[in-house]
């Protein structure tokens, strides 16, 4: 079965040709390692991973000359390791082109301790689907679940339509509010790739009371506080560029429905000023609150410009598999295999409530040196 693609598989796909491999790389995946103790059944498990790749249309599906191909039936296999280190087990390639876009590692370092490695290909998942996945899968181990509500392709379909159908509003919007784009001075190449905290819990709280205030929400304000913090490297220019990702899972059938429901957006900010006040929140919030609606086909293809992203941890807190129990002990994205693009900030909100950011970048314009003091510049930022 041939299903079109997806907006967000459109949107990386369309990285490739100045970035070859970033989209269809073995490490571009989203990956997890649970901590399983007490009596596993290892033969239940492979039968429960087996049922989660067949009732799942996604999971046996391969992109093939801009499509999505999806087969009645695909290998699939839980694999035992012997590596006991949480660190070495948290990352596996997946070949973009296998037959299915999820591997399953188990390794048993000890009698009653398992630990269960998950990888996604990130082309066919998003951050939800991770948790998503885990939680059917320790379901299925207990015993049998009813038919999904939706497949992903549908999703896909229901997207396409959606953009069809408010194609010509969103483009008078798009050439509304886009306007000729603030850029920094070129810097020379340099890649970087890191991982720091930002936020104290405490700090994290003041901003989260902040957004409160300010009818905005911790993305929104994020954007605004970093528009603000890069406006000393920026030369003239009406607008200032981001690109980010909306979750989009609106409908009942999709809240739990493993895929990359995902919109990919591009928002030209209004020049900020100096600090940031409440005012320009509000611009921002506009901004936001338009792309979300006006759901499109990036209408750029600048690939340059930074990529502002804010995820909460939503991890499960326990995943039961019969009498044991399994707990998330690490989690992450794609490998650095330095070769980063533009300038990149992820930001997560960890179980601990603390703020932390991944930051990633080639150097041009955006040096870490310039990445790390737009966050040190933060103002919620005490120490």
């Amino acid at each position: 079965m041939r299903k079109p693609l997806a907006a967000w598989q459109r949107f990386a796909l369309g990285f490739e040709n100045n970035r070859p491999g970033w989209a269809t790389g073995q490490w571009f995946t989203l990956n997890a390692v649970v901590e399983i103790r007490g009596p596993l059944d290892v033969r239940r498990l492979d039968q429960a991973f087996r049922q989660l790749v067949d009732r799942n249309d996604v999971l046996r599906t391969r992109i093939e000359d801009g499509e999505q191909v999806i087969r009645p039936e695909v290998p699939t296999e839980l694999e035992l390791v012997d590596e006991s280190d949480s660190d070495e087990l948290l990352f596996a390639p997946v070949e973009f082109t296998a037959m299915s876009p999820i591997r399953l590692r188990l390794a048993a370092p000890e009698p009653g301790r398992h630990l269960l490695c998950l990888h996604l290909h990130h082309m066919l998942a998003d951050p939800a689907t991770l948790w998503i996945v885990l939680n059917e899968l320790a379901a299925l181990y207990r015993g049998p679940l009813p038919a999904p509500l939706a497949q992903f392709w549908q999703y896909a379909e229901d997207q396409g339509r959606l953009i069809a159908d408010g194609r010509t509003a969103a483009e008078a919007w798009w050439r509304k509010v886009s306007g000729p784009s603030a850029s920094p001075a070129v810097t020379p190449e340099g890649q970087y790739a890191l991982r720091q905290r930002i936020l104290t819990a405490d700090e994290l709280s003041e901003l989260e009371r902040f957004s409160r205030r300010n009818r905005s929400t911790v993305l929104i304000s994020l954007l605004a506080a970093v528009a603000c913090a890069a406006l000393p490297y920026l030369g003239p220019g009406d607008t200032v560029l981001f690109n980010t990702l909306f979750s989009r899972r609106n409908r009942i059938e999709w809240r739990a429905l493993p895929g990359p429901c995902t919109v990919p957006a591009y928002l030209p900010l209004p020049r900020p000023p100096a600090s940031l006040t409440g005012d320009y929140v509000a611009a921002v919030r506009d901004v936001v609150l338009a792309a979300q609606h006006h759901v499109m086909d990036p209408p750029t293809d600048d690939a340059s410009s930074p990529f502002v992203e804010y995820i909460i941890d939503s991890r499960p807190q326990a995943l039961a598999f019969g009498e044991a129990v399994g707990a998330v002990i690490d989690a992450a994205g794609s490998r650095d295999i330095g070769r980063a693009a533009r300038f990149d900030i992820r930001f997560r909100r960890t179980g601990e409530g603390e703020l932390f950011a991944h930051l990633s970048g080639d150097g041009i314009g955006w040096p870490q040196e310039r990445a790390l003091a737009i966050c040190a510049s933060l103002p919620w930022r005490k120490s």
